[in-house]
């Protein structure tokens, strides 16, 4: 039972007696006890207070709330603007807007490095940091971060560090800039992150997010147990963009003695209008990026980004990984424009850099399409091991470039050289308009696909809009299965309620 601040003491005393008052009808000493143990251990969490702040309440701004706040807690905030550096001050407290408020804070919030923290509901703008970001959370565990814009500040829009059994989901982050931090202003950074159990369930998990027009990154990434699915993150790119290098997805740090990213899921994701779309590279230590899932996800760039690059010259990529071992690359949609690659693996530069090499990578059922130049592209050709059931189509120059055999330009030479895509296609795929590019009828990607239930992955089990596959049979090729409609919107995870 949450109670507001100004009845606490009532509702204890009334606890305490009607429990404790077991005393003169228990049978032995040892049950009254035992009841009495019980109050003891239950009145912690029972008599968490919800504190009100806001013109007119308790508290005038969030800090003070923040400071009076015990475990359990609640800062409710009123609708108004707030001008503050908000930090809290012990574990188990949750710093929420008041259900339906428009509450608008020109600072930051930072939660430090208590456990169980919650930050919901606030619109942050207007601050200026020179590391870190407008929310930050370090070296801490079973935080969340959900439903807050962030948007036109210096700094990054969401910085975690050092954290395990994290969410961050239902945020929109856009337009930050810099120079600060380790960027040029990207939307969400989780550095060094970690699992408590070795499983992606405790490990960080960023999900339904939207992320735009930032000056570098979307979503930054350096850890282990990452997951990011249901985002979207579109135009994170700039007229500077051939120094910054935006990406959408990106894992290409060193921290805290973690380099590059092992055990990560990327899926049911739509990624469009960066440099890279999703980027993952080991920074020359293959050991430290492995384990990566890119499933299900919708990549594609527009002809012009919405801040006026335009995607023929201003891209590279859309999916690249390199240096690294075991990748697993299926069932995505990937096309739009693209200058050079639709998927790259190792290096791409023409220098035959064998140190760039990923190696152990699986592609199958993707749908690969109008890249301006390759459609996919590896070097050395050693590092994939499984390649088939793709679909290839409007790829300027060749569908594929296999290490120095040089460009495949027909299906059959694909077969010939590499001894792979057997069910391999090169045919119009007959999807949909991106972004839901969904198959149409008659479409060669029908029961084209390989049945992947054996690899053990659930969440690939589904398509990007939760149609469950088929456990036997052909499955189709991208991210959509046949017949996919969109799942009803999630139900809204910002609901509050007060039990009285």
């Amino acid at each position: 039972m949450i109670t507001s601040e100004f009845k606490k003491p009532r509702a204890r005393r009334f606890a305490a007696g009607w429990i404790c008052g077991a005393l003169n009808h228990c049978k032995t000493v040892q049950s009254a006890l035992a009841v009495c143990a019980f109050a003891i251990l239950l009145a912690p969490s029972v008599f968490a207070t919800q504190r009100e702040v806001g013109t007119g309440q308790t508290y005038a701004t969030m800090q003070a709330c923040m400071n009076a706040a015990t475990t359990g807690d609640i800062c409710n905030v009123h609708a108004g603007t707030y001008k503050e550096n908000v930090t809290f001050q012990t574990t188990g407290v949750t710093l929420q807007a008041n259900q339906g408020d428009a509450v608008i804070l020109n600072g930051t919030i930072d939660i430090l490095s208590f456990a169980n923290s919650i930050v919901d509901g606030f619109q942050l703008t207007g601050f200026s940091v020179t590391s870190y970001g407008g929310i930050h959370a370090n070296n801490t565990t079973g935080g969340i971060i959900r439903n807050n814009i962030v948007h036109d500040a210096n700094g990054s829009g969401i910085y975690v560090r050092l954290v395990t059994n994290f969410q961050i989901y239902g945020n929109t982050v856009h337009d930050m800039a810099g120079p600060c931090c380790i960027s040029d202003g990207d939307g969400i950074v989780a550095y060094s992150n970690n699992s408590t159990d070795g499983t992606y369930a405790h490990g960080v998990r960023i999900y339904n997010n939207e992320v735009y027009q930032n000056h570098q990154d979307g979503i930054e990434l350096v850890g282990q147990y990452t997951s990011i699915y249901g985002n979207y993150v579109h135009d994170n790119i700039y007229s500077n963009f051939a120094s910054t290098h935006p990406d959408g997805i990106e894992c290409n740090g060193i921290a805290d003695g973690y380099t590059g990213c092992i055990h990560t899921l990327v899926y049911n994701n739509v990624v469009k209008n960066q440099n890279q779309n999703i980027y993952f590279q080991g920074n020359g230590t293959a050991a430290q990026n492995g384990d990566i899932w890119i499933f299900n996800n919708v990549v594609y760039n527009d002809p012009t980004s919405s801040t006026g690059v335009s995607t023929a010259t201003g891209t590279s990529s859309q999916i690249l990984i390199g240096v690294g071992a075991t990748a697993y690359i299926l069932n995505n949609t990937v096309g739009g424009t693209v200058q050079y690659f639709d998927i790259l693996i190792g290096d791409g530069s023409g220098s035959n850099d064998a140190t760039d090499a990923y190696t152990d990578v699986h592609i199958k059922n993707n749908i690969i399409m109008n890249s301006l130049y390759i459609g996919l592209w590896t070097y050395p050709s050693s590092n994939i091991v499984e390649m088939d059931n793709n679909i290839y189509y409007n790829n300027a120059t060749a569908l594929v470039r296999w290490g120095t055999s040089g460009d495949l330009t027909s299906i059959a030479a694909v077969r010939t050289t590499t001894g792979m895509e057997a069910s391999g296609q090169q045919a119009n795929p007959l999807i949909n308009a991106f972004p839901t590019a969904t198959l149409q009828a008659g479409s060669p990607a029908i029961a084209a696909g390989a049945n992947l239930t054996s690899l053990g992955q659930a969440f690939l089990n589904s398509d990007k809009n939760g149609t469950a596959r088929a456990s036997t049979g052909a499955w189709d090729v991208g991210a959509f299965s046949n017949g996919s409609a969109a799942t009803r919107p999630n139900p809204p995870t910002n609901v509050k309620a007060t039990a009285q």
